[in-house]
């Protein structure tokens, strides 16, 4: 049988014990955390790390736990820990002009989880990553555009142009460490 490498060629299924998915899945809270701790400030929305570990947390862990470790993600931010761009904390920070940013990281990493596998082609990990991207844009530029109550034309050129070429190296970055499937041989296959 051919080894499967997109989202229909097999079930989801859990293939590593939950103890291991669920400690991968606070490991990726926290990397996401760290991801934000490396911030460069932009008007309105900053520069950081933590989209790596949003597609790279559902490429590992999955369509289930990968969303987790983002939910988690949140739950820390909303429950006051300084864990979001600039040490910055609390639910304000959703309502905020980064919340949607920050509530696609949740779905970005479900497609992340759906749309790759480990020893997949690097066209189809680069599809699966940069479609997981642009659903973190998708969300961050609407809600933008809706708290600074302006045109999806300003939305673009100040939540998702700028964001662009630290995208693709970032998912360039996803690739590699996927591709080499020594990250993936944690946590699923």
């Amino acid at each position: 049988m051919k080894n499967p490498t997109w989202t229909l060629d097999q079930p989801l299924a859990v293939t590593r014990p939950v103890t291991t998915l669920a400690l991968g899945s606070v490991l990726f809270a926290f990397l996401t955390a760290a991801g934000a701790a490396v911030s460069f400030p932009m008007i309105p929305v900053p520069v950081t790390l933590q989209t790596l570990f949003v597609v790279l947390s559902g490429a590992v862990l999955g369509p289930v736990f990968g969303p987790l470790s983002q939910i988690l993600y949140l739950t820390a931010g909303v429950a006051g820990m300084p864990v979001f761009a600039g040490g910055a904390a609390g639910p304000g920070v959703i309502a905020g002009p980064t919340g949607g940013y920050l509530v696609g990281f949740v779905i970005a990493a479900w497609v992340a989880g759906l749309t790759t596998r480990a020893g997949a082609s690097w066209l189809r990990l680069g599809f699966g990553l940069l479609l997981a991207h642009a659903v973190i844009f998708l969300f961050g530029a609407s809600h933008l555009r809706l708290f600074l109550g302006s045109s999806w034309e300003n939305a673009f050129r100040l939540g998702v142009a700028p964001f662009l070429p630290g995208m693709l190296v970032k998912t360039g970055l996803a690739a590699a460490s996927l591709r080499g499937r020594r990250l993936l041989g944690w946590f699923r296959p």
